[in-house]
């Protein structure tokens, strides 16, 4: 059975919220900027690409997507802003993953928790804890993103 890895990344640290600023527009602070830049550089040296990037539309998860395209040379392209992302439930992974091309084999996500945690959870069938910047891993076995199905439990492996 033919293989997809999904990768589900946390935005990087961002300044706090605060009653003059909505929360969309939050950017990353400076160790968040320096924390996704190594997570880049990681990612590099391993020959790690996507087929796919996927963003919510906050600034400080953009951000965190472009700093990754931009070091791995990925084509901006394929760097996609979703509206779903932005305090997305489970069902709305779902239905963002069903949509994706056959032939995107490897795809990275960037969102929020408590977002991101409970689909992780709901995928790996056990608690998963995701800092600022945590990435993780997902092996999908699976042809097409349009059959993906949640009726089993998929492996996970904690890149950063």
């Amino acid at each position: 059975m033919p293989t997809k890895l999904l990768y589900l990344l946390r935005h990087a640290k961002a300044e706090s919220a605060n009653a003059t600023l909505l929360d969309e527009d939050r950017a990353l602070t400076e160790r968040g900027i320096g924390d996704v830049k190594k997570l880049a550089n990681k990612l590099q040296k391993k020959e790690l690409n996507f087929d796919v990037l996927l963003t919510s539309p906050a600034i400080r998860a953009i951000t965190t997507a472009q700093i990754i395209a931009n070091t791995l040379d990925h084509r901006q392209h394929h760097l996609e802003v979703e509206k779903k992302l932005y305090h997305a439930s489970p069902d709305n992974f779902l239905t963002l993953l069903a949509g994706l091309p056959k032939k995107a084999s490897r795809v990275l996500i960037v969102g929020h928790n408590p977002g991101l945690e409970e689909f992780a959870q709901l995928l790996c069938g056990e608690r998963v804890e995701m800092q600022t910047c945590g990435l993780i891993q997902i092996t999908l076995d699976l042809k097409r993103w349009k059959d993906f199905k949640v009726d089993k439990f998929f492996q996970m492996k904690i890149i950063n």
